[in-house]
């Protein structure tokens, strides 16, 4: 893949915060680069990701939600896209996966992030089943949607899990220099900021352990892992990330 080219990043999964957590350092490098686009999508409206006020109704928590995943889209000069099924309740099926493969064809995708098939919640490991089969099915020429199939498969990568349980990235993303950068962005989900807090944590202190921990394993101070898929034919010569 030419790097000098540009360059379309679609980065899908389940919630409003995933990408955030999975690869948004390496998304503000694209940016930084420059020569790309950036989409983000989110396959659920996050409308049970408030249990910091329970009380709070499905729509109003799912709008909060939205609203911060736009922020965090434009902070990126890029665009966020919520497919907006029930959140907890996700499943493969063929609307959803057409869905996505009509998404990509739009962005005329390049490198594809998403969850990978092993996670704590079935949202995330149903989120990377559809995306597994949406990047192949995207230049397929015999599958109909509404733009015209890719000339070439994207590249698709996973992002590691929450925590990273039961993963370890063959590939590192130093991303030091703009860790700060990341840190400010992840503030504007707002809710999840404080919804977070029942575990413990917040998405900043999350990133400063994870990214930490990356670091130390490739010899920077910050760093996102992640692995590429290795099922035919989503590999491509070179490495585009940046």
């Amino acid at each position: 893949m030419n790097l000098d080219n540009h360059i379309n990043i679609v980065s899908i999964a389940a919630h409003q915060d995933d990408i955030e957590l999975g690869c948004l350092g390496t998304l503000i490098k694209y940016q930084q680069r420059g020569n790309c686009t950036i989409t983000n999508v989110t396959l659920t409206n996050g409308d049970k990701g408030s249990q910091h006020d329970p009380g709070m109704p499905y729509e109003a928590v799912a709008k909060v939600r939205i609203q911060g995943a736009d922020a965090v889209a434009a902070a990126l000069d890029g665009q966020h896209i919520c497919l907006g099924y029930p959140d907890e309740y996700l499943y493969v099926d063929e609307a959803i996966t057409n869905q996505v493969v009509d998404i990509l064809r739009a962005a005329r995708a390049d490198v594809v992030f998403c969850p990978p098939p092993i996670d704590y919640n079935t949202d995330h490991t149903n989120t990377s089943t559809i995306t597994f089969q949406a990047v192949m099915l995207a230049a397929v020429k015999t599958i109909f949607t509404d733009h015209d199939p890719l000339e070439k498969y994207p590249v698709l990568y996973y992002m590691e899990p929450i925590t990273g349980m039961e993963f370890q990235p063959t590939v590192y993303v130093d991303i030091t220099e703009i860790f700060e950068r990341k840190c400010e962005v992840l503030r504007l989900h707002k809710s999840q900021m404080k919804n977070m807090e029942r575990s413990g944590w917040d998405l900043v202190k999350y990133a400063k352990i994870v990214n930490a921990f990356r670091g130390l394993q490739c010899s920077v101070e910050f760093a996102e892992g992640f692995k590429p898929c290795l099922g035919w034919p989503r590999v491509q010569p070179g490495c585009p990330l940046p």
